[in-house]
């Protein structure tokens, strides 16, 4: 007697993600806050281009790109960022960013 086999579950349909065209743009940035982003960009073992993204496309969304699932920024990236503000002298505040 032949047995049959074990029906399978319909497989999830992968959401593919959208192939992103890069272009390349002049901008003009603080060159402290350059610095702090890559290091940041180093630390989350991501390109520049990477982050910067992240931070804008989370920022549209609401959220936060530094945050973790809880919405929270992890204590040891707080302090690694607040290292590398101090060690490349960026003091610029939104406040600051704002007024101009």
């Amino acid at each position: 007697m032949k047995t049959k086999p074990p029906k399978s579950s319909p497989a999830k349909p992968v959401r593919k993600s959208p192939e992103a065209a890069r272009a390349l743009v002049g901008i003009r940035v603080e060159p402290a806050l350059i610095k702090v982003l890559k290091g940041i960009a180093e630390l989350r073992d991501r390109t520049l281009g990477e982050l910067v993204e992240e931070i804008v496309i989370s920022a549209m969304e609401g959220g936060c790109a530094f945050a973790d699932g809880s919405g929270r920024i992890p204590a040891d990236l707080k302090r690694s960022i607040a290292s590398l503000r101090q060690v490349y002298g960026l003091d610029l505040t939104l406040q600051d960013i704002r007024r101009r």
